[in-house]
């Protein structure tokens, strides 16, 4: 519905141009205008704001403009049916009755693929998210981004894009060396040696775990090894482990990757070192003691900068002050070992060559202060880093009896997303998790997940889909002729008049909308919000009129247009759950709620 009016603006905006009624510039201009439901439905069905934004290149008051595109629509379907002027310049639209109820017809016809892009748009995205060091299995700080990332990518090929899902294994630097002489320890303790662990070791039992396989398979052979000699094959074995256990843990909550990109290739192939020599060679990097300007900043003890300063000196750096970052970047020791810096600019600079016209970064917001590193990396290797899109994901509280819980990998505390998902259900998980913007932090309740009452937004969402199912089949059983498959024609629907169907009907219809919107946004809660909106609507309107305005009665043509309804709607909320990876079970038990029966 939102496009055939777009459409009339466009069209009406072309006709007053041509009879020259508005100057050519408004033609040039092609402003952003929107069409939208107006927050209060008495003024009409939709509002916009096209004439506000005309009002500089047609030199005219908005007003004027909006009086003109009142009296000279180009409408010949009659798709508006009444318009008005508001405030200063503001439309508001009314359309045909008959172009709402066309809706149950699109809906019904198109079945699983309503709202979906029709065919592909021919842009490439990238979408690398989770990304999680291989030194443990994924836990609760990595579900909201593996379930942002993966909703992302959904959202995205629902809206017509080529999606390639990537997962960015650090297999290389420091983490995974502690990890392997973690294991290391635990395999000398499991064959009788008094070897403490590391105060930066990892101390859960997944390392023991390894340590025990190692054991089982190869005996007491690296006891006499040096660690020059088996510190590699225990890295190996810790990295290989754990990322198994990881690609088993996504494929579980169902989160699939197409690509699982090794931070170690880019060393064997080169193109980190590559990459360091193109920086010195074209004078974007110099050898210091300190950064330039580091005696000008005043750090805190405890930062990070402060704890590695010793380790910088005599190093390379790189002069990402000049695009931007707060001051230059180490990309290389003095003893030549690359810094991770190096290897991230190399693997996005890899991204960036392989052609893809779009690539989102799901980071956590801790990760945040990368982003301007990565940016003027890029700039100073000469690329252009426009197309690449950062998604900050904030960290979120599990909560339960109203007390916080905490974890720590390094404490050996690890609460795994394999966990919660036994514990609450994938659906509630991916649910709780998408259903605010990314970049706002929030608290997970555990005990409101698993209750069973519309308090719990994921079983009230859910229910009102098991909701229209069930009166659906009450239908089929009182032998009510009705098939979703062959709806009444627009002019049998006409019974379709009160306000909140009217309501249910223009939510249905901005449904491609909203998808598309919220996937060039990379906002998947946008489409929570419209499954909540939805859902609302239907359990209002069942609620209000289950005592007078039956969907199921007496009245045979209209209970047939009241079931296509609750057929669209139904439909239309399968289609956003399950673009989501959410699934539209079609029985759940409400104890609070009115069955269909009362």
């Amino acid at each position: 519905m939102r496009a055939q009016i777009v459409d009339i603006i466009n069209k009406t905006l072309s006709s007053l141009v041509a009879k020259g009624e508005l100057p050519e510039a408004v033609s040039e201009a092609n402003p952003p205008f929107t069409v939208e439901l107006p927050k209060n439905k008495d003024h009409g069905d939709y509002a916009t704001n096209v004439a506000m934004l005309l009002a500089k290149p047609a030199k005219k008051a908005p007003r004027a403009i909006a009086e003109l595109l009142v009296a000279n629509w180009v409408d010949p379907d009659q798709i508006i049916v009444q318009s008005e002027v508001a405030g200063p310049g503001f439309i508001n639209l009314r359309v045909n009755p008959h172009a709402l109820l066309q809706i149950i017809h699109q809906v019904l016809g198109e079945g699983d693929a309503y709202g979906l892009a029709k065919e592909s748009n021919g842009e490439k995205v990238l979408v690398e998210f989770v990304s999680a060091n291989p030194t443990g299995p994924l836990h609760l700080g990595h579900a909201r981004g593996a379930f942002t990332g993966d909703a992302v990518a959904r959202l995205l090929e629902a809206a017509g894009y080529e999606v390639t899902r990537e997962f960015y294994i650090n297999d290389t630097g420091n983490q995974v060396l502690v990890l392997g002489r973690s294991i290391y320890a635990r395999y000398q303790q499991a064959h009788g040696h008094d070897v403490e662990l590391a105060k930066d070791a990892y101390p859960a039992e997944y390392v023991k775990n390894i340590a025990t396989s190692i054991q089982d398979q190869d005996g007491d052979k690296w006891l006499s090894a040096s660690e020059e000699q088996w510190l590699p094959y225990f890295v190996q074995k810790g990295v290989q482990t754990n990322l198994a256990q990881i690609k088993k843990d996504l494929e579980n909550i169902n989160i699939p990757f197409d690509s699982w990109f090794s931070e170690q290739s880019l060393h064997e192939s080169g193109k980190v070192a590559g990459l360091i020599e193109a920086y010195a060679s074209s004078g974007m990097a110099y050898r210091a003691e300190k950064p330039r300007g580091a005696e000008e900043r005043v750090r805190r003890e405890d930062s990070k900068a402060a704890q590695y300063q010793d380790q910088q000196a005599g190093g390379l750096f790189l002069e990402t002050s000049r695009f931007g970052d707060d001051e230059d970047r180490i990309i290389q020791r003095a003893n030549g070992t690359p810094v991770y810096l190096a290897a991230d600019l190399a693997y996005h600079i890899d991204k960036i060559e392989r052609g893809f016209h779009r690539m989102i970064d799901v980071f956590g917001a801790d990760h945040g202060g990368h982003v301007p590193r990565i940016k003027a990396g890029i700039q100073a290797a000469g690329k252009d880093h426009s197309d690449l899109e950062f998604l900050l994901v904030q960290m979120v509280r599990l909560m339960r009896n109203g007390q916080e819980l905490r974890f720590s990998k390094r404490a050996g505390q690890i609460y795994g997303i394999d966990e919660l998902v036994d514990e609450i259900g994938p659906d509630a998980a991916r649910f709780i998790f998408l259903m605010r913007s990314a970049n706002t932090q929030f608290d997970f309740d555990l005990d409101l997940a698993l209750r069973q009452s519309n308090d719990n937004p994921v079983f009230y969402v859910q229910y009102g889909h098991a909701r229209t199912t069930t009166l659906l089949r009450r239908a089929a059983e009182a032998s009510i002729p009705f098939d979703p498959k062959s709806p009444p024609a627009v002019a049998d629907l006409e019974g379709l008049r009160l306000p909140e169907e009217r309501d249910m009907l223009k939510k249905m219809a901005a449904f491609s909308d909203i998808l598309q919107g919220a996937a060039k946004a990379s906002e998947p809660h946008r489409l929570i919000y419209f499954c909540q909106e939805l859902i609302a609507l239907f359990h209002g309107y069942f609620s209000k009129y289950r005592a007078t305005e039956r969907v199921i009665s007496d009245d045979i043509p209209l209970t047939l247009a009241r079931l296509s309804l609750v057929a669209s709607v139904k439909q239309t909320l399968k289609n956003a759950l399950n673009i989501l990876g959410i699934s539209a079970p079609d029985h759940m038990q409400a104890p609070d709620a009115p069955s269909e029966d009362e």
